[in-house]
Formats: structure tokens, C-alpha cells, sequence
């Protein structure tokens, strides 16, 4: 079978970490996450999800393994976050999110869910949960905190 005949491999990491934007600047940063991965997730062909809270950041990557590698890289240097904490790393033959480039999800911070300790599998299933109904390059919610 030749290179035409073969299905691409993609590569899904998910990854959850503290949040460090202040509550002052909250918004004007977070929209700059949201512009900077919208140019990059559609230039490197990449899809995912972001979901926040005023605590934390959960976010699914998917694409090429060595362009979603690469762009973890740089994010886990991004002083806007901490304690990064590797979720779920693993090969997939199809994306959950073939239709977003990038879709940001504000969690209500009083909402009663643990994010540190969900699976990679009940994180998906949250995060489509929340996007039923939505398509699009970018589901926008700007926070005010």
C-alpha cells in the first residue's frame, strides 16, 4: 500500500496546570492566548480545546506529534501558568475536536469538579459535553473575574 493508501497517525496530549493570571489582567491575557493559538493551532494544523477556571487551565492538543510536541514545549515556558502535569500522551487515529482550531471553555470556579484528578477519557467527555451544539475555529468566553 503506498503513502496515499495510509491513514495518518495523530498524536493527542492533554495536560491540566495552575493558573497565574490576576484577576486585573485576566481578560486582556487571556484573549491574547486565545489570538496567538488561533493563528498557530490553524498554520500547524492543529485542533484542541482550552478550559479554565480562575484556577486552572486544562487543555487538549492534537495533531502531528512532533508540531503538538514542539508547541507543548513552548507553552510549558509560558509564565502564565504553572505546575504543568502531563494528563494524557498517546497516539489516536481521529481527533475529538476535528472542527476547532482551538475551543476555550470558561468552567465556573464554583462549579463541584476536580480537573486534577479526572482522566484523560472524563476530560474529553466533559469538554464535548460542553461544546455540544458548537462549531467553529474559536468558542470565545472572556471572562470577568
Amino acid at each position: 500500500m503506498g503513502c496515499s493508501g495510509r491513514r495518518t497517525m495523530l498524536f493527542r496530549l492533554i495536560y491540566h496546570s495552575r493558573n497565574l493570571l490576576r484577576r486585573s489582567s485576566g481578560s486582556s491575557e487571556l484573549l491574547k492566548i486565545v489570538r496567538s493559538a488561533e493563528r498557530n493551532n490553524l498554520a500547524l494544523a492543529l485542533t484542541g480545546a482550552l478550559l479554565f477556571d480562575k484556577h486552572h487551565f486544562v487543555q487538549v492538543l492534537e495533531g502531528d506529534r512532533s508540531k503538538v510536541t514542539s508547541l507543548f514545549i513552548r507553552i510549558s515556558q509560558d509564565p502564565r501558568h504553572e505546575a504543568l502535569s502531563i494528563i494524557e500522551a498517546k497516539d489516536v487515529t481521529e481527533r475529538v475536536f476535528p472542527n476547532w482550531s482551538m475551543a476555550l471553555i470558561e468552567r465556573p470556579s464554583d462549579a463541584p469538579l476536580d480537573l486534577a484528578a479526572l482522566s484523560g477519557d472524563q476530560l474529553l467527555d466533559f469538554l464535548r459535553n460542553q461544546l455540544a451544539g458548537s462549531s467553529g475555529s474559536i468558542a470565545v468566553a472572556v471572562p470577568v473575574w
